[in-house]
């Protein structure tokens, strides 16, 4: 598969789930669905976050920045960018509406992701040699 029909289908796949986030909610009521529609939109509003920030890493990083010689790698660490920083939007969404967010807390989860990143940036040096 090339480049540009990858960021295609990356850029497809982002605008369903964003079709699916509308959806959930224009349609879904949270006070007769529960827990099934709380979980619907989180998981919608996930999946549409990562399609459209892994969407602008993409462009940001090979088009802007001009890394075309290294664009699936860049595709690869903008997606995993993209997963990150969405976990953290949703998370705190939760932890919002639980009325359990406070800045500690915001500051651990922070931590957190950051010490997944470097773990992973780790791991990916160590597969470079």
């Amino acid at each position: 598969m090339g480049y540009r029909s990858f960021v295609t289908l990356m850029a497809a796949g982002g605008f369903v789930a964003c079709a699916l986030l509308a959806y959930v909610i224009f349609n879904v009521n949270p006070d007769e669905s529960g827990l099934m529609g709380l979980t619907a939109f989180y998981i919608a509003l996930y999946a549409s976050l990562v399609g459209l920030m892994s969407f602008a890493g993409i462009i940001f990083r090979v088009h802007i920045r001009g890394r075309k010689q290294t664009a699936f790698r860049e595709v690869r660490i903008a997606f995993r960018h993209a997963m990150l920083l969405s976990g953290i939007a949703v998370f705190t969404l939760i932890l919002s509406s639980l009325g359990w967010l406070a800045w500690w807390n915001f500051l651990l989860l922070l931590a957190a992701v950051g010490t997944l990143e470097y773990i992973l940036l780790t791991i990916q040096e160590s597969r470079r040699g």
